[in-house]
């Protein structure tokens, strides 16, 4: 609306049509992203007028004029650098034969100008006035991680001491995790996309940035997750599931369902990072399981499935503190 108003009342223009239209075109999710698609608009508009100009004034609207349009606009549309604005270099280039006629240097002239100010208008609008940051669908996102690999944790718990029933439970958390990991991937690159050139990125800090330590422990998490579900479940079959001794089974559900709450604390960043204190306790369990393991050497086919187990666990504890500061008793904020 503001571009067509001025588009019509600060440069005369009855119909300035362009105007809206490159505001439009030139506006999206994120600052970055708008300038981007607004350079590529303009360049797709000079060079489909510059294509129509010479055709309009040597062959005109007519079929001649709009084959060659047609074909020379989709050539240079090829080009990668106009990205989603390739089609402009075509659509531009019709409009100016077809509606400039014969005088396309005329009509040109005036496009020209609603469309500047249409694309000025847009990225004014977007970067000064809404410029969108897309932290708090990363937050969630991240968050919603770290609760799936919590429940994936539980139920893995159960598996220890009933493989039966955590069998039938884990394909649909599988799922879940392999879902929940794509989305928080991906709402973490729209984020910091969104914080680039973004006068809001300095100023705004109410919501946590995209941090890329905790994702990459959640990664990490997510895999020995699933390894500890392979050596439970997947590789077993309902009469060949390994005889773990129920003391180590008992002892090893309750670390995993004590990991299960450090990944949730870990994943909401607006909460403190797990403590120290807490990762002493976690390591001291772990510890406690590693000795156990140890001692199932003589024991029979089961000391392999718990001296993996016990390694597994101490993998995902070690990647609980891998991410943790200093001041890990503060509420996190993390650097883009």
């Amino acid at each position: 609306m503001v571009a067509w108003v001025l588009a019509k009342y600060a440069i005369g223009q009855p119909d300035p049509y362009f105007a809206p239209l490159a505001a439009l075109l030139g506006v999206y999710p994120t600052v970055a992203r708008s300038l981007r698609e607004s350079i590529q608009y303009v360049a797709g508009f000079v060079l489909g007028a510059a294509l129509a100009v010479p055709v309009g004034l040597l062959l005109g609207p007519g079929t001649a004029g709009i084959a060659l349009i047609v074909l020379a606009g989709m050539l240079i549309a090829s080009w990668r650098r106009l990205g989603n604005q390739s089609a402009q270099v075509t659509f531009t280039a019709l409009f100016v034969l077809l509606l400039g006629g014969h005088d396309p240097l005329h009509y040109v002239t005036h496009r020209m100008s609603e469309a500047a100010i249409g694309v000025v208008t847009g990225l004014v609008i977007n970067i000064a006035v809404f410029p969108p940051l897309q932290l708090r669908p990363a937050e969630h996102a991240v968050r919603q991680w770290g609760n799936d690999i919590a429940d994936a944790l539980a139920v893995l718990a159960s598996a220890v001491t009933d493989p039966g029933e955590g069998g039938k439970h884990w394909p649909q958390h599988d799922d879940r995790l392999v879902t929940s990991a794509q989305q928080a991937r991906a709402a973490a690159r729209h984020a910091r996309e969104s914080l680039r050139w973004n006068p809001r990125a300095s100023a705004s800090r109410r919501v946590p940035r995209p941090d890329a330590a905790t994702l990459g422990a959640l990664e990490e998490l997510t895999t020995r997750a699933r390894a500890i579900a392979h050596c439970l479940i997947d590789s077993t079959t309902e009469h060949t599931w390994p005889r773990i001794p129920a003391s180590f089974g008992q002892q090893y559900a309750r670390l995993l369902r004590k990991v299960a709450d450090a990944v949730r604390q870990l994943a909401d960043q607006r909460e403190h990072a797990p403590a120290h204190q807490e990762l002493t306790a976690l390591s001291g369990g772990q510890h406690q399981i590693g000795q156990q393991a140890a001692c199932l050497a003589g024991r029979g086919e089961g000391r392999v499935t718990a001296q993996r187990l016990s390694r597994l666990s101490a993998e995902m504890i070690r990647e609980l503190g891998a991410p943790a500061t200093p001041g890990a008793n503060q509420p996190r904020q993390r650097p883009a």
